[in-house]
Protein backbone atom coordinates (compact mmCIF):
# COMPACT_ATOMS: atom_id res chain seq x y z
CA UNK A 1 0.00 0.00 0.00
CA UNK A 2 1.31 3.46 -0.92
CA UNK A 3 0.00 6.58 0.84
CA UNK A 4 1.43 9.97 -0.07
CA UNK A 5 1.36 13.11 2.04
CA UNK A 6 -1.46 15.47 1.01
CA UNK A 7 -1.72 19.23 1.33
CA UNK A 8 -5.53 19.29 0.87
CA UNK A 9 -8.59 18.01 2.68
CA UNK A 10 -9.86 14.79 1.05
CA UNK A 11 -13.49 14.65 -0.08
CA UNK A 12 -14.17 10.96 0.52
CA UNK A 13 -16.10 9.15 -2.21
CA UNK A 14 -17.66 11.39 -4.86
CA UNK A 15 -21.04 10.14 -6.10
CA UNK A 16 -22.51 11.46 -9.35
CA UNK A 17 -26.21 10.54 -9.31
CA UNK A 18 -29.58 11.34 -10.91
CA UNK A 19 -30.42 14.23 -8.59
CA UNK A 20 -27.07 15.84 -7.82
CA UNK A 21 -23.53 15.39 -6.65
CA UNK A 22 -22.73 13.97 -3.22
CA UNK A 23 -19.69 13.06 -1.16
CA UNK A 24 -19.51 10.46 1.59
CA UNK A 25 -16.78 9.61 4.06
CA UNK A 26 -16.70 5.81 4.44
CA UNK A 27 -19.07 4.92 7.28
CA UNK A 28 -20.69 8.36 7.32
CA UNK A 29 -23.79 9.97 5.89
CA UNK A 30 -23.74 11.39 2.35
CA UNK A 31 -23.40 15.15 1.97
CA UNK A 32 -25.14 16.75 -1.01
CA UNK A 33 -22.68 19.25 -2.50
CA UNK A 34 -24.52 20.18 -5.71
CA UNK A 35 -28.28 19.61 -6.04
CA UNK A 36 -30.84 19.85 -8.80
CA UNK A 37 -28.87 18.42 -11.74
CA UNK A 38 -28.29 14.92 -13.07
CA UNK A 39 -24.58 14.12 -12.92
CA UNK A 40 -23.24 11.23 -14.99
CA UNK A 41 -19.45 11.55 -14.76
CA UNK A 42 -16.81 12.38 -12.18
CA UNK A 43 -13.04 12.08 -11.89
CA UNK A 44 -10.33 12.90 -9.37
CA UNK A 45 -6.54 13.15 -9.15
CA UNK A 46 -4.27 14.58 -6.46
CA UNK A 47 -6.51 17.25 -4.94
CA UNK A 48 -8.40 18.14 -8.11
CA UNK A 49 -11.95 16.85 -8.64
CA UNK A 50 -14.43 17.30 -11.47
CA UNK A 51 -18.01 16.29 -12.25
CA UNK A 52 -20.19 16.66 -15.33
CA UNK A 53 -23.94 17.16 -15.78
CA UNK A 54 -25.28 16.68 -19.36
CA UNK A 55 -26.93 19.79 -20.71
CA UNK A 56 -25.82 21.88 -17.74
CA UNK A 57 -22.04 21.96 -17.35
CA UNK A 58 -19.05 20.87 -15.31
CA UNK A 59 -18.10 21.55 -11.68
CA UNK A 60 -14.53 21.63 -10.35
CA UNK A 61 -13.27 21.24 -6.77
CA UNK A 62 -9.74 22.57 -6.46
CA UNK A 63 -9.24 21.79 -2.78
CA UNK A 64 -11.60 24.48 -1.45
CA UNK A 65 -15.15 24.06 -2.75
CA UNK A 66 -17.25 22.90 -5.68
CA UNK A 67 -17.86 25.56 -8.32
CA UNK A 68 -19.36 25.42 -11.79
CA UNK A 69 -16.49 26.20 -14.13
CA UNK A 70 -18.05 25.42 -17.51
CA UNK A 71 -21.55 25.62 -18.99
CA UNK A 72 -22.78 23.23 -21.65
CA UNK A 73 -23.50 19.61 -22.45
CA UNK A 74 -20.81 17.85 -20.40
CA UNK A 75 -20.93 14.13 -21.27
CA UNK A 76 -17.58 13.10 -19.78
CA UNK A 77 -14.93 14.64 -17.52
CA UNK A 78 -11.28 13.64 -17.13
CA UNK A 79 -8.59 14.81 -14.69
CA UNK A 80 -5.09 13.94 -15.88
CA UNK A 81 -1.95 13.47 -13.75
CA UNK A 82 -0.42 16.61 -15.27
CA UNK A 83 -3.37 18.68 -13.98
CA UNK A 84 -5.13 19.15 -17.31
CA UNK A 85 -8.94 18.96 -17.26
CA UNK A 86 -10.98 17.68 -20.21
CA UNK A 87 -14.69 17.75 -21.01
CA UNK A 88 -16.24 15.64 -23.74
CA UNK A 89 -19.15 17.70 -25.10
CA UNK A 90 -22.34 16.19 -26.52
CA UNK A 91 -21.80 17.83 -29.92
CA UNK A 92 -18.42 16.13 -30.34
CA UNK A 93 -16.13 18.90 -29.14
CA UNK A 94 -13.36 18.34 -26.61
CA UNK A 95 -12.42 21.26 -24.37
CA UNK A 96 -9.44 21.52 -22.06
CA UNK A 97 -8.34 23.64 -19.12
CA UNK A 98 -4.72 23.93 -18.01
CA UNK A 99 -5.49 26.32 -15.11
CA UNK A 100 -7.82 24.26 -12.90
CA UNK A 101 -10.95 25.28 -14.77
CA UNK A 102 -10.46 29.05 -14.89
CA UNK A 103 -10.30 29.12 -18.70
CA UNK A 104 -11.08 26.60 -21.44
CA UNK A 105 -9.92 25.97 -25.01
CA UNK A 106 -11.25 23.65 -27.68
CA UNK A 107 -9.03 21.03 -29.29
CA UNK A 108 -10.40 21.71 -32.74
CA UNK A 109 -8.97 18.61 -34.39
CA UNK A 110 -11.25 16.33 -32.37
CA UNK A 111 -14.43 17.71 -33.91
CA UNK A 112 -12.89 17.30 -37.37
CA UNK A 113 -12.08 13.67 -36.58
CA UNK A 114 -15.70 13.04 -35.60
CA UNK A 115 -17.18 14.96 -38.54
CA UNK A 116 -15.09 13.13 -41.12
CA UNK A 117 -14.64 9.76 -39.41
CA UNK A 118 -15.34 6.74 -41.57
CA UNK A 119 -17.88 4.25 -40.23
CA UNK A 120 -18.52 6.20 -37.02
CA UNK A 121 -21.76 5.13 -35.32
CA UNK A 122 -23.18 7.42 -32.59
CA UNK A 123 -24.16 5.80 -29.29
CA UNK A 124 -27.69 4.46 -29.03
CA UNK A 125 -30.23 7.30 -29.18
CA UNK A 126 -27.59 9.96 -29.88
CA UNK A 127 -27.21 11.99 -33.05
CA UNK A 128 -23.42 12.43 -32.73
CA UNK A 129 -20.37 10.65 -31.43
CA UNK A 130 -18.59 12.26 -28.49
CA UNK A 131 -15.52 11.77 -26.30
CA UNK A 132 -16.13 9.33 -23.44
CA UNK A 133 -12.76 9.72 -21.72
CA UNK A 134 -9.18 11.00 -21.98
CA UNK A 135 -5.99 9.43 -20.59
CA UNK A 136 -2.38 10.50 -20.48
CA UNK A 137 0.14 8.12 -22.06
CA UNK A 138 3.94 8.15 -22.42
CA UNK A 139 3.69 10.50 -25.39
CA UNK A 140 0.55 12.63 -25.57
CA UNK A 141 -3.03 11.61 -24.82
CA UNK A 142 -5.50 8.97 -26.00
CA UNK A 143 -9.24 9.58 -26.41
CA UNK A 144 -12.13 7.16 -26.22
CA UNK A 145 -14.80 8.25 -28.71
CA UNK A 146 -18.16 6.52 -28.33
CA UNK A 147 -18.81 5.02 -31.75
CA UNK A 148 -15.44 6.14 -33.10
CA UNK A 149 -12.78 4.14 -31.27
CA UNK A 150 -9.51 5.31 -29.74
CA UNK A 151 -7.45 8.22 -31.07
CA UNK A 152 -3.95 9.36 -30.14
CA UNK A 153 -2.13 12.70 -30.44
CA UNK A 154 1.51 13.51 -29.67
CA UNK A 155 1.38 17.16 -30.74
CA UNK A 156 -1.18 18.77 -28.46
CA UNK A 157 -4.10 17.89 -30.70
CA UNK A 158 -2.80 19.23 -34.00
CA UNK A 159 -2.88 15.76 -35.58
CA UNK A 160 -4.72 12.59 -34.58
CA UNK A 161 -4.12 8.94 -35.40
CA UNK A 162 -6.72 6.21 -35.02
CA UNK A 163 -5.82 3.45 -32.56
CA UNK A 164 -8.60 0.89 -33.01
CA UNK A 165 -6.84 -2.27 -34.24
CA UNK A 166 -8.72 -5.09 -32.49
CA UNK A 167 -10.94 -2.70 -30.51
CA UNK A 168 -14.71 -2.30 -30.60
CA UNK A 169 -15.26 1.29 -31.74
CA UNK A 170 -18.36 1.66 -29.52
CA UNK A 171 -16.25 2.69 -26.56
CA UNK A 172 -17.55 3.52 -23.08
CA UNK A 173 -14.30 4.53 -21.38
CA UNK A 174 -10.52 4.23 -21.31
CA UNK A 175 -8.05 3.89 -18.39
CA UNK A 176 -4.26 4.12 -18.27
CA UNK A 177 -2.09 2.06 -15.96
CA UNK A 178 -0.88 4.14 -12.98
CA UNK A 179 2.73 3.02 -13.46
CA UNK A 180 3.00 1.97 -17.12
CA UNK A 181 1.44 4.68 -19.29
CA UNK A 182 1.72 2.57 -22.43
CA UNK A 183 -0.71 0.01 -20.93
CA UNK A 184 -4.36 0.88 -21.47
CA UNK A 185 -7.71 -0.73 -20.73
CA UNK A 186 -11.01 0.11 -22.43
CA UNK A 187 -14.64 -0.92 -22.15
CA UNK A 188 -17.20 -1.00 -24.94
CA UNK A 189 -20.46 -2.54 -26.12
CA UNK A 190 -18.65 -5.87 -26.45
CA UNK A 191 -16.66 -5.99 -23.22
CA UNK A 192 -13.18 -5.08 -22.03
CA UNK A 193 -9.95 -4.68 -24.01
CA UNK A 194 -6.25 -4.26 -23.19
CA UNK A 195 -3.38 -2.55 -25.03
CA UNK A 196 0.34 -2.73 -24.26
CA UNK A 197 1.44 -0.15 -26.84
CA UNK A 198 -0.46 3.09 -26.17
CA UNK A 199 -3.47 1.82 -28.10
CA UNK A 200 -1.77 0.78 -31.35
CA UNK A 201 -3.25 -2.69 -30.90
CA UNK A 202 -5.85 -4.19 -28.57
CA UNK A 203 -6.78 -7.65 -27.27
CA UNK A 204 -10.25 -8.52 -26.04
CA UNK A 205 -10.57 -10.11 -22.60
CA UNK A 206 -13.37 -12.66 -22.33
CA UNK A 207 -12.46 -15.45 -19.92
CA UNK A 208 -15.15 -15.82 -17.25
CA UNK A 209 -17.40 -12.94 -18.33
CA UNK A 210 -21.08 -13.76 -18.88
CA UNK A 211 -22.20 -10.40 -20.29
CA UNK A 212 -20.77 -7.91 -22.74
CA UNK A 213 -21.71 -4.30 -21.93
CA UNK A 214 -18.58 -2.84 -20.30
CA UNK A 215 -18.83 -0.29 -17.49
CA UNK A 216 -16.08 1.16 -15.29
CA UNK A 217 -12.73 -0.32 -14.33
CA UNK A 218 -10.13 0.03 -11.55
CA UNK A 219 -6.48 -0.96 -12.02
CA UNK A 220 -4.38 -2.03 -9.02
CA UNK A 221 -0.78 -2.26 -10.16
CA UNK A 222 1.26 -5.33 -9.43
CA UNK A 223 2.86 -8.36 -10.97
CA UNK A 224 0.36 -9.08 -12.37
CA UNK A 225 -2.21 -6.29 -12.17
CA UNK A 226 -5.50 -6.86 -10.36
CA UNK A 227 -8.58 -5.41 -12.06
CA UNK A 228 -12.10 -4.66 -10.85
CA UNK A 229 -14.70 -4.29 -13.59
CA UNK A 230 -18.41 -3.55 -13.75
CA UNK A 231 -20.46 -5.13 -16.54
CA UNK A 232 -24.09 -5.15 -17.63
CA UNK A 233 -26.28 -7.49 -19.60
CA UNK A 234 -28.29 -4.76 -21.34
CA UNK A 235 -27.42 -1.32 -22.73
CA UNK A 236 -29.11 1.78 -21.23
CA UNK A 237 -32.78 1.84 -22.24
CA UNK A 238 -32.57 5.56 -23.02
CA UNK A 239 -29.83 8.04 -24.03
CA UNK A 240 -27.62 8.91 -21.09
CA UNK A 241 -29.23 6.26 -18.89
CA UNK A 242 -27.64 3.44 -16.91
CA UNK A 243 -27.08 -0.06 -18.24
CA UNK A 244 -29.14 -2.76 -16.55
CA UNK A 245 -28.63 -6.17 -14.93
CA UNK A 246 -25.18 -5.26 -13.70
CA UNK A 247 -22.51 -7.13 -11.80
CA UNK A 248 -18.87 -6.81 -10.72
CA UNK A 249 -15.94 -8.97 -11.81
CA UNK A 250 -12.36 -9.28 -10.59
CA UNK A 251 -9.30 -10.36 -12.52
CA UNK A 252 -6.15 -11.35 -10.55
CA UNK A 253 -4.01 -11.51 -13.69
CA UNK A 254 -4.44 -8.35 -15.71
CA UNK A 255 -7.57 -9.48 -17.53
CA UNK A 256 -6.58 -13.01 -18.55
CA UNK A 257 -9.45 -14.45 -16.51
CA UNK A 258 -12.39 -13.06 -14.54
CA UNK A 259 -14.57 -14.16 -11.61
CA UNK A 260 -17.71 -12.62 -10.14
CA UNK A 261 -17.40 -10.50 -7.00
CA UNK A 262 -19.87 -11.41 -4.25
CA UNK A 263 -20.91 -8.59 -1.92
CA UNK A 264 -22.65 -10.10 1.13
CA UNK A 265 -24.19 -12.75 -1.08
CA UNK A 266 -25.29 -10.35 -3.82
CA UNK A 267 -23.76 -10.34 -7.27
CA UNK A 268 -26.48 -8.78 -9.44
CA UNK A 269 -28.13 -5.33 -9.37
CA UNK A 270 -30.84 -3.67 -11.50
CA UNK A 271 -28.39 -0.93 -12.53
CA UNK A 272 -24.74 -1.39 -13.36
CA UNK A 273 -22.42 -0.75 -10.36
CA UNK A 274 -19.59 1.78 -10.43
CA UNK A 275 -15.98 1.03 -9.49
CA UNK A 276 -12.96 3.21 -8.76
CA UNK A 277 -9.49 3.20 -7.19
CA UNK A 278 -7.81 6.02 -5.22
CA UNK A 279 -5.01 7.36 -7.37
CA UNK A 280 -2.36 7.00 -4.62
CA UNK A 281 -3.32 3.63 -3.09
CA UNK A 282 -2.07 0.44 -4.73
CA UNK A 283 -4.41 -2.16 -3.24
CA UNK A 284 -7.65 -0.28 -2.40
CA UNK A 285 -10.78 -0.21 -4.54
CA UNK A 286 -14.40 0.89 -4.06
CA UNK A 287 -17.68 -0.32 -5.52
CA UNK A 288 -21.01 1.54 -5.43
CA UNK A 289 -23.69 -1.10 -6.00
CA UNK A 290 -27.34 -0.24 -5.47
CA UNK A 291 -27.58 1.96 -2.38
CA UNK A 292 -24.41 0.60 -0.77
CA UNK A 293 -20.72 1.47 -0.87
CA UNK A 294 -18.11 -1.26 -0.55
CA UNK A 295 -14.33 -1.21 -0.09
CA UNK A 296 -11.51 -3.70 -0.54
CA UNK A 297 -8.06 -3.28 0.98
CA UNK A 298 -6.54 -6.42 -0.54
CA UNK A 299 -6.78 -5.84 -4.29
CA UNK A 300 -10.41 -6.93 -4.51
CA UNK A 301 -10.18 -10.30 -2.76
CA UNK A 302 -12.41 -9.34 0.17
CA UNK A 303 -14.99 -6.57 0.54
CA UNK A 304 -16.43 -4.60 3.45
CA UNK A 305 -19.72 -2.66 3.38
CA UNK A 306 -19.03 0.97 4.37
CA UNK A 307 -22.28 2.90 3.85
CA UNK A 308 -25.94 2.20 3.09
CA UNK A 309 -28.88 4.34 1.96
CA UNK A 310 -26.84 6.16 -0.67
CA UNK A 311 -28.18 7.53 -3.96
CA UNK A 312 -27.62 5.05 -6.78
CA UNK A 313 -24.48 6.30 -8.53
CA UNK A 314 -23.89 6.88 -12.22
CA UNK A 315 -20.17 7.42 -11.59
CA UNK A 316 -17.83 7.51 -8.58
CA UNK A 317 -14.34 8.77 -7.76
CA UNK A 318 -12.22 8.44 -4.62
CA UNK A 319 -10.52 11.29 -2.74
CA UNK A 320 -8.94 9.87 0.42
Amino acid sequence: MVIRRRDYEPLGIILAHDHGLATVVPGGEPQEVVAGHRFTSTDYYDGLAMAGAPGVGAWVHDGKRWKQRWEGDARSVSVLPNGDLFIGVGDGRLVRSTDRGETWEELEGVLNVIKHGNNFVPPRGESKCFVRGVVQVEEGIVLAIGGGGAWHTRDNGNTWLRRTDGLDAKMHGVWSHPEHRDRLYATSDSGVFRSEDEGFSWLQSLGGLDRSWGGTLAIMPGAPDALILSMARHAPPEPGGSATEGTVFRSPNGGVSWARVMLEGDDEWPRIPCVTRPWDWEDVAFVAAGEKLWASHDRGKNWLALSDGLPVANSIAASL
